[in-house]
């Protein structure tokens, strides 16, 4: 990489860090013209992401289920063909619309969606909202929940665990500073102590983080009572 690329990378790190504007910019950018939601795009990696939230979040049949920012869906499609009620919104209208005529799910843009829930799954997407809109949205998810109902923040970059991607010198100070994950998607590294913060002061109980499938990640839980 050439040093004017290095410097305009640096700049794009810290632009996106320091203005939350910028990175939705950037996020929605890259989100309005991307159909690649995991790094493993394979029926086989999404049978495996599925078979591991189950046994996280332990749903029920009862459960109303919304998966936040869910893509194109594969995810809440897997939910929907093992009997559970889920919906699914995404901030992408062109994800929004697979998730209805590929998988007939019960599908909404993020900003429309309305009702009352008893689980919400964010699953590989939380990092993708700034550090200073955590707030907005754990506010709005706290509204949607029902008394007793839990957000399940899950395989999210870990501030604390960033080690594990054996980054060079330049880029373990930098990211320390300004903790962005993916320049292109403007992610961001999940800060415990920060996320634990804004949930507790936007009324959620209870916040429990335990360790993802993947070294680097981690998944939070967010219990309304």
């Amino acid at each position: 990489m050439k040093l004017t690329q290095k410097i305009s990378r640096i700049f794009k790190i810290i632009g996106i860090y320091c203005s939350e504007r910028y990175a939705t910019i950037v996020a929605n950018k890259f989100w309005q013209n991307s159909t690649t939601t995991h790094g493993d795009m394979s029926e086989t990696a999404f049978d495996f992401y599925y078979n591991e939230l189950v046994k996280l979040i332990k749903p029920k049949k009862k459960d109303i289920i919304l998966d936040y920012g869910g893509g194109n869906g594969e995810i809440a499609f897997r939910f929907k063909q093992n009997g559970y009620n889920i919906y699914h919104c995404d901030l992408s209208k062109s994800m929004v619309l697979k998730a209805r005529e590929k998988f007939g799910l019960k599908s909404y843009e993020c900003k429309d969606i309305e009702g009352k829930y008893d689980i919400i799954l964010i699953n590989n997407a939380f990092f993708y909202i700034h550090p200073k809109l955590y707030r907005k949205y754990l506010e709005n998810l706290h509204n949607l929940l029902n008394r007793n109902g839990i957000v399940y923040i899950t395989d999210t970059p870990d501030f604390e665990k960033r080690h594990y991607l054996k980054m060079g010198t330049l880029k373990k100070i930098l990211i320390y500073f300004f903790p962005v994950y993916q320049i292109e998607m403007a992610g961001f590294f999940v800060k415990d102590e920060y996320l634990r913060k804004i949930a507790k002061e936007t009324g959620f109980k209870t916040i429990e983080r335990v360790n993802s499938w993947a070294s680097y990640r981690s998944h939070w839980i967010l219990k309304k009572s």
